[in-house]
């Protein structure tokens, strides 16, 4: 720096004395041009001369700074442990670092992608960071952005500590068998159960080295960590098969509910969520295992027999003291259906405002808005008289001017605020309970201050006619009432063939003798001949998916739900036949799917891949943003993948 600075104030004061010559020259001595040009040209060539210099002590002094710099750089990419890979637009490595050559990882010239083909997606610019694992080694791989660079960092010591603390992470389960509570069992069946059933489950368990504790006598606490809980996932769960196959040999009833909780280090957060999860999987049927790991969705296993009726009056009586006490210290009631109501959506909502005004409380029904069925509002308009006269019948503008927050709000054969008619009326209410048939979904998109879903019962009506008894014995119940709510439980049962139990039967013949008449409700449940015709259409639509299943996809044309709901279930009734899907647009400006099975396909869980939902014989969905087309390619897709993992029936999952 010293010798650049002389340099630089010597060219300044040779340059300042040629220029005070040349002016003392022209001034004093009028020296002719020839000279001027002389001293010019000496003056330029020293000016040249003195920037040369500058330039060759610039050079010397960036190499200097270079050399430093190369010094410094390799000893920050070997402390760093870091590599670093050039490449041409050919993808020929053309440079790597010593980071490589000390691995024997010499392969220059050769194409990247040849030595690393899972860099594919980070050559094509669809991923910045990557994980690749090289000789045992683990190295995040980085793309710089605008060059044809790649950085490797050395990560195997931190890869290989979190994948520890992975596999040692605490899963909590819990195990409850369904059924076994909920009926009286004789010794030899108790017995049955403890030696066939209790037994194989406790040497499952205990063949992978879970920790397990008996709770009661129909629970147990599963204890492992992630490594044990992925062999167990692995075998698919398989002893829920094994328990189903046992029972039915036995003639019993007891199967597998299971729930395990993963994903965070709060072991009360873990209980938490796998007591949650247990009751996800019995109201959705039992039979099955719910999975959920924190910030996930949750994912099921099994489901593959529909619910069993559950005999407990117990927990009938409990509901109804709950549901009798939220309605006491309510100021009003306001019972919302689902989108298009049926039969049984209207016949439930009856019952509950039946109940609310033998409570002597206001209620409020709403089915003035989101529609409803053709037959099922013929009968309303029948007896119209009847049920203006003894219940308030509004749509969801007048009943949020009356809703307040004291208000109860209750919702009826459904769970799901979507598919609600009182969609805006949910999110204002602040009391909000449910009462519902269908297989619960796993994330409500509401907050319930109860919930009573029982996945076994025929039908909403069947759920709440059977509280009656309960309340006070003002219940009064009209013939036109009691034929809607008949009405109600022989659609849903398809007239009582199917998802029926011994308490479908109490509940009919309890509505006999409020006045119900089964040949007056099998009249009010024809249609017309147009039906017949729009229905005979889908069925002839229908193309063979695989030899038992028939998908019926109808782009022209719209269809009620009901129409296309009797459609899949008369195709569905052939014996060839396993399961049956109708694709339609609906006369509502949606496009819906009717999904039906005779029980070894369950339509539910396709159905909910597709966010839809129902039962495992009887599902469904309707969306108003999509085409027949589409929604039928997005339906085969669920069906490959449905079939393409159906080695055995425990491995279900939706």
């Amino acid at each position: 720096m010293k010798r650049k600075t002389f340099i630089t104030m010597l060219s300044l004061v040779v340059s300042v004395g040629v220029l005070l010559a040349l002016l003392a020259l022209g001034l004093f001595f009028q020296v002719d041009v020839f000279l001027a040009a002389g001293v010019a040209a000496i003056f330029i060539s020293l000016l040249a001369i003195i920037f040369y210099s500058l330039d060759l002590v610039k050079n010397e002094s960036n190499r200097e700074i270079e050399n430093a710099l190369e010094l410094s750089y390799r000893e920050v990419l070997s402390h760093g442990d870091i590599g670093i890979i050039t490449y041409d637009v050919n993808y020929e490595i053309t440079f790597m670092s010593d980071f490589f050559l000390k691995r024997n990882m010499n392969h220059l010239g050769e194409k990247i992608l040849n030595w690393l083909p899972e860099l594919q997606d980070m050559l094509n610019n669809e991923a910045n960071n990557q994980i690749i694992i090289i000789n045992d080694e683990k190295f995040s791989v980085r793309k710089i952005d605008n060059a044809f660079v790649l950085t490797f960092k050395n990560i195997t010591t931190e890869y290989d500590l979190d994948k520890k603390l992975d596999d040692e992470a605490l899963v909590i389960g819990l195990l409850s068998y369904d059924n076994y509570d909920e009926v009286e069992l004789s010794e030899d069946e108790l017995a049955f159960v403890n030696t066939n059933i209790k037994v194989p489950v406790i040497e499952y368990f205990r063949n992978f080295d879970v920790v397990y504790k008996t709770l009661r006598n129909n629970r147990m606490l599963l204890i492992m960590n992630e490594t044990i809980f992925k062999k167990i996932l692995d075998d698919r769960f398989s002893i829920l098969t094994k328990v189903r196959k046992v029972a039915k040999e036995g003639d019993s009833d007891v199967t597998l509910s299971m729930a395990f909780a993963r994903g965070s280090d709060n072991y009360a957060e873990l209980d938490d969520n796998a007591e949650e999860l247990l009751e996800l999987a019995q109201t959705r049927g039992g039979d099955q295992v719910v999975v959920r790991k924190k910030g996930e969705d949750a994912t099921f296993y099994g489901g593959n027999t529909e619910a069993r009726e559950k005999q407990s009056k117990t927990k009938v009586r409990v509901t109804a003291n709950s549901i009798k006490d939220l309605i006491e210290k309510s100021s009003n009631v306001i019972i919302v259906g689902h989108k298009e109501m049926d039969a049984d959506c209207v016949a439930s909502a009856l019952c509950m405002s039946n109940i609310t005004l033998s409570l002597g409380k206001q209620a409020y029904v709403v089915c003035r808005s989101g529609g409803i069925e053709p037959m099922i509002n013929d009968v309303m308009n029948k007896y119209a008289n009847v049920l203006e006269e003894k219940h308030n019948l509004v749509n969801e503008t007048e009943a949020l001017d009356v809703l307040n927050e004291n208000s109860l709000v209750v919702m009826v054969d459904h769970h799901m605020a979507a598919q609600s008619n009182g969609s805006n009326l949910l999110k204002q209410a602040k009391r909000i309970i449910i009462l519902d048939h269908h297989r619960r979904k796993a994330d409500l998109d509401i907050v319930a201050m109860m919930l009573y879903i029982e996945a076994a019962a025929s039908s909403a009506t069947e759920i709440i006619v059977e509280l009656f008894p309960y309340f006070s014995k003002n219940i009064d119940i009209t013939e036109e009432e009691a034929n809607i709510m008949y009405l109600g439980i022989l659609i849903d049962t398809d007239h009582l063939r199917v998802r029926t139990g011994s308490r479908t039967f109490d509940v009919a013949k309890q509505l006999r003798r409020y006045g119900a008449d089964p040949m007056l409700c099998d009249e009010l449940a024809q249609e017309p001949y147009e039906n017949v015709i729009r229905r005979s259409r889908i069925i002839n639509a229908g193309k063979l998916y695989k030899k038992d299943i028939i998908v019926s996809s109808l782009p022209e044309g719209t269809y009620t739900r009901s129409i296309a709901s009797q459609a899949c279930d008369m195709m569905v009734k052939s014996k060839e036949i396993e399961a049956a899907f109708v694709i339609c647009n609906s006369d509502k400006n949606e496009v819906l799917i009717s999904a039906r099975s005779k029980g070894r396909i369950n339509v539910q869980v396709i159905m909910e891949k597709m966010n839809g939902g129902g039962h495992m014989t009887a599902a469904g969905l309707q969306v108003s943003d999509s085409s027949v087309p589409k929604l039928e390619a997005e339906l085969l897709k669920v069906l490959d993948e449905y079939f393409k993992g159906e080695k055995n029936e425990s491995n279900t999952v939706d």
